[in-house]
């Protein structure tokens, strides 16, 4: 046995951690998480300090002493459940895939242990362990359990039952007893309490949906493992319990004989029972299980921002506010299919718009710093359910078609619709804080073409960074939504002086601007609505049905003038790229000749007069630069 007492003695008063490990334990996981705990206890003495000053040390989260477990031991000695304000399962492939590999180390004889890994708990009212942290590895451990239980149990079924006049019934009772120890740990058979509920029902409500799947799927129920489900952590359930049967099967029928098929299965689940550890930690409060999770994860190394946001969301409302608050989260993330990384994305687009644009690895450090009671979150929950429709509408404007009926006044959709066919999303919390403000539709539009003329000049003309325009645009959004701009015209003369680029560097860039083009994203969108622009100012070819024709149909087709080796990189120069209508483009357009035969046919104006300039001779680098010079005038006078 060694004593790690030293490594855990706190600034702040006589207390100690205390870690006693056997020798033969790989423990430097064990170890170093330990540390991480300590450091936890010093980063919240100090945060305290910092805000506070010196106070009373009963005044600091109590950290526990943190607890060594055996899987086996975690699951006979508690009652985990999952409350209602924690995600659902959410591992996948890849999170099974490691879980496995760590284990088959175990099996192959490479380490003699494995640290699982640290859980946070707060033990309620019930004696029950509610999960605050690590409750995708119990989830997994107790599916996994199921997995070497049921392979028991048909083995059994297919070698012994009927055949114990011919089979060694020794090697079957081994597989009997795999089987009442696996129940053992799960537990939950014959009304029992299951040693894990994931989904904690309320007012007596044991067997929610997801729990009474849960239950079907530890407890043998063929319809679970193998009927459709279209719950997500329902599916991610299922998926690892068979990527798990896969790999167990996999590594037991190695062995050739039936007792070494027995003796490897025995052996799987022994080793995993006996030689994973993890480190418990049970607070003595529902708000230290928040802090010690929140500061555990604050660096984002397994959960996005937006779970640790939500986690210290609930850790404010405290237990008579927290299901409406975690009812509303759900509504709120609901229309983002709790996807994490687009609600992670959401938190940071409202974020920047009220108060300024942060990177995600520090986005919950921002929230944490300014949301701090009860009051500042349900304002912060508030605001997102205001918003995230409309978030959901400038990500895709026409689709659904709900989305593209948001907006009353349809030049709005269609104007985001162009932004969004070109992958822009900077602009995101200017809208967003022009509608907080109630800004009308009509009013919004005007500030739209702006973002419209800003994002061309900045980013596809010049071809400045994103950083500057992404902390600009942040920044006018803010002064939106604090009101100090006192309406449409200040904030078009914000955005003008801020960040539009001048008339004289956009048409210098414009010059020499060149454009791969493609035949769809973002590179083809660009392009086309660049040259549809520059043919409805220069030559009055679209009217007011620019919109309609070129990107409602999608009626056009982009097509280079020349591709001629003669003209090398003014290839793709604008003044080299035209739109043709679909049904004009032909195979065998390297010939000019059938390039201007086609032009002439076209509808648009500036391709039939491109057509006459073609039928006068060649196509050179020279008219090209010409053809890109006549447009510069426009560039300035459309954006």
């Amino acid at each position: 046995m060694t004593d790690f007492r030293s490594h855990f003695y706190p600034p702040y008063g006589d207390e100690y951690f205390t870690v006693m490990l056997f020798n033969s334990v790989d423990c430097s996981g064990i170890i170093e998480e330990c540390l991480k705990i300590y450091q936890v206890a010093s980063s919240i003495e100090a945060q305290t300090k910092k805000e506070f000053g010196e106070i009373k040390m009963d005044s600091f989260v109590d950290i526990p002493q943190p607890s060594r477990f055996r899987i086996g031991g975690l699951f006979s000695d508690n009652n985990f459940v999952v409350p209602i304000y924690q995600r659902n399962y959410a591992w996948g492939k890849n999170e099974v895939e490691d879980f496995w590999d760590d284990l088959k180390d175990l099996i192959d004889g490479e380490r003699s242990s494995h640290f699982f890994g640290q859980i946070v708990t707060f033990k309620n009212g019930k004696e029950e362990q509610e999960i605050i942290d690590g409750q995708q590895r119990l989830t997994t451990s107790t599916i996994f359990l199921a997995v070497i239980r049921d392979i028991s149990l048909k083995i059994y079924q297919d070698e012994f039952r009927g055949h114990e006049e011919t089979v060694n019934l020794e090697s079957g009772d081994d597989l009997r007893i795999i089987s009442r120890q696996v129940d053992k740990i799960i537990r939950g058979n014959k009304g029992g309490t299951p040693s894990l509920t994931v989904q904690h029902g309320e007012n007596g409500e044991e067997k929610l949906p997801l729990q009474a799947f849960f239950f079907d799927l530890t407890h043998g129920t063929q319809s679970a493992r193998e009927g459709h489900v279209t719950s997500e952590p329902m599916k991610n359930m299922q998926t690892a319990y068979h990527d798990m049967e896969r790999k167990v099967l996999e590594t037991v029928k190695q062995e050739t004989r039936l007792s070494d098929r027995i003796d490897k299965l025995q052996s799987i689940f022994e080793l995993f029972v006996n030689n994973f550890y993890i480190v418990m930690i049970s607070a003595p409060s529902l708000q230290d299980a928040f802090t010690i999770f929140e500061t555990l994860n604050s660096r984002g190394k397994d959960l996005k921002a937006s779970d640790i946001i939500k986690n210290h969301l609930m850790s404010l409302m405290g237990q008579d506010n927290i299901g409406d608050a975690n009812q509303l989260w759900s509504g709120i993330t609901d229309k983002l299919d709790s996807n994490s990384n687009r609600i992670t994305r959401f938190v940071r687009t409202y974020w920047a718009a009220q108060y300024k644009i942060v990177s995600e690895a520090k986005l919950y450090r921002a929230v944490s710093d300014r949301v701090k009671d009860v009051n500042q979150a349900r304002a912060f929950l508030k605001n997102l359910n205001n918003l995230v429709e409309l978030y959901t509408v400038l990500e895709n404007p026409m689709a659904p078609k709900a989305h593209s009926t948001f907006f009353n006044n349809a030049g709005v959709t269609r104007r985001l619709d162009v932004l969004s066919r070109m992958r822009v999303m900077l602009y995101y919390p200017i809208v967003m804080a022009m509608y907080h403000c109630e800004y009308s539709e009509a009013d919004i539009l005007t500030v739209v073409n702006k973002i419209i003329s800003v994002f061309i000049r900045h980013r596809t003309i010049i071809n400045d960074g994103t950083n500057k325009l992404e902390t600009g645009f942040s920044e006018i959004a803010k002064n939106i939504w604090s009101l100090e701009y006192s309406g449409v015209d200040a904030i078009i003369a914000g955005m003008n002086e801020r960040l539009l680029k001048t008339n004289e560097e956009t048409e210098v860039a414009f010059s020499v601007l060149s454009k791969d083009g493609g035949l769809r994203g973002a590179k083809k969108w660009t392009l086309v609505y660049l040259l549809s622009e520059l043919y409805e100012v220069h030559y009055d070819d679209f009217d007011e049905d620019l919109y309609d024709k070129v990107f409602d149909d999608d009626n056009y087709q982009l097509v280079q003038i020349s591709n001629a080796a003669e003209v090398g990189e003014y290839q793709t120069y604008i003044g080299n790229w035209t739109i043709l209508e679909k049904n004009l483009v032909a195979s065998n357009f390297k010939d000019s000749d059938r390039v201007a035969e086609q032009l002439a046919k076209s509808s648009l104006k500036g391709n039939q007069d491109l057509a006459r300039t073609l039928q006068q001779g060649t196509w050179t680098m020279d008219d090209i630069k010409r053809r890109q010079e006549s447009f510069a005038d426009d560039v300035t006078l459309i954006w």
